[in-house]
């Protein structure tokens, strides 16, 4: 197996694992936070943005971001909804195809992106829900920071101490 089916593999699991029991605005807020909080300890800035049902429930752009890292994110946002992945594994399975977004699929570059940073928000039992996505860093860091802060928050909220499973 190549080191790229690996990943993709990787990233197929990432989309079981990092699912939520339940999601409301409380939630929004309290991850987007954490996704900050992690931006920060990287000493990155970024712009995040957390949509559910179509409504946007959290968004900020730290310093050193600029409105064109909304316009990444709203094309990012686009492919996950598009596939139901998260952007980077759809970019890389793209690439891996010799496809294109829009040659290939129809997808115009003015409203797509395969690019990193972009994440089904998953409930279990309700399936996708939205997305939770990031912008200002290299496709990769992007990805990785999320999945880091994600699993942070996931791991947190999932403590019995704190009476929360996966919220």
């Amino acid at each position: 197996m190549t080191q790229l089916a690996e990943r993709l593999l990787a990233m197929a699991e990432e989309e079981r694992e990092l699912q939520f029991d339940r999601f409301d605005n409380e939630t929004a807020l309290e991850l987007g936070l954490a996704i900050i909080g992690e931006a920060k300890r990287q000493e990155k800035g970024i712009t995040v943005e957390i949509y559910r049902g179509g409504q946007r429930l959290f968004a900020h752009a730290m310093a050193g971001t600029s409105a064109e890292n909304e316009n990444w994110i709203r094309r990012k946002n686009n492919v996950v909804n598009h596939f139901g992945q998260s952007s980077w594994r759809v970019a890389l399975t793209v690439r891996e195809e010799g496809k294109s977004l829009e040659t290939d699929y129809g997808l115009p570059l003015a409203d797509y992106v395969g690019a990193g940073g972009g994440f089904p928000l998953i409930v279990r039992g309700e399936g996708q829900v939205g997305t939770i996505t990031v912008s200002g860093l290299p496709d990769q860091e992007d990805h990785d920071l999320l999945i880091a802060a994600l699993r942070g928050f996931l791991s947190r909220d999932s403590d019995p101490s704190r009476g929360v499973a996966g919220a």
